[in-house]
């Protein structure tokens, strides 16, 4: 069974701009993120997913997006080093979390950007970060080291899609969601290598952050509003394609994989 940790949206707010998504003064309906979020979550649930969650604290409104405070696999746990100085504290609450799962900490030297499974993207066996907008190119030998996998680097260079979930979708070992406008030449070959079959979104999709989705089995969680191409394009590889509403949560940069830090076994 598939493990997920989210974080309800109790505090979820935008009190400060470190992305081109969020703009001062936004307003949040909290309403609607309780909606769209009760709504993921039980998809997943319905889908045959655990859905484990993290208590919010109060001073920290982007705690919502789960996937960016580290990475966990196995019995491992790699805590984040965030860019944003906001953020930083996140990332000590997940680790008393993990802590209290009997999970081993790894905490990597502070110099060293990591933005946990924002920028480490998994398909079934392939592992691959991004770098260059929030997590740094000297990771990847740490995490090759503690985790005994190889990592395939991907430089970003497009800060509306500042982390590898938000351009880079894999559905599993052959197929994979591109936003190509994120990538360099140099990155888009190595996806090309990697995968038999890429899904190229476009312009309206990238403006849903479509690539940033989860997959259980065939089951695709994806926002909702993404064209009817992509929809088809994922059904005809036999995927179901379940639309969640994340407007609010585009507000701050991000969809259903920022909501979402998957639980490797």
């Amino acid at each position: 069974m598939k493990k997920v940790l989210m974080c309800p949206p109790k505090y979820y707010n935008i009190e400060y701009v470190i992305n081109p998504w969020m703009k001062t003064g936004t307003k949040i309906d909290r309403d609607a993120a309780y909606t769209n979020y009760s709504l993921l979550k039980e998809n997943y649930e319905s889908s045959g997913m655990e859905v484990l969650e993290i208590e919010p604290v109060e001073g920290f409104p982007d705690m919502i997006y789960t996937a960016n405070i580290g990475y966990a696999e196995e019995d491992v746990f790699i805590k984040a080093n965030f860019k944003a100085p906001e953020r930083r504290k996140e990332s000590e609450i997940a680790v008393n979390y993990f802590e209290n799962l009997n999970y081993k900490i790894h905490v990597l030297p502070e110099e060293i950007l990591f933005e946990g499974e924002g920028d480490i993207i998994r398909s079934d066996t392939k592992y691959f970060i991004g770098y260059g907008e929030r997590t740094s190119i000297k990771v990847k030998e740490h995490l090759e080291k503690i985790l005994d996998k190889e990592f395939h680097p991907i430089e970003l260079n497009n800060p509306y899609f500042y982390h590898l979930d938000t351009c880079l979708g894999p559905l599993n070992d052959d197929t994979a969601m591109i936003n190509p406008v994120a990538f360099t030449k140099e990155g888009i070959e190595l996806i090309n290598s990697q995968f038999k079959n890429i899904i190229i979104a476009d312009e309206q999709d990238n403006n849903l952050l479509a690539c940033n989705l989860v997959v259980n089995k065939n089951d695709v969680f994806i926002g909702k509003g993404i064209s009817e191409k992509l929809k088809r394009e994922l059904e005809s590889y036999g995927f179901t394609v379940i639309e969640i509403n994340m407007t609010e949560f585009l507000k701050g940069g991000g969809s259903v994989k920022c909501l979402t830090q998957e639980i490797f076994d």
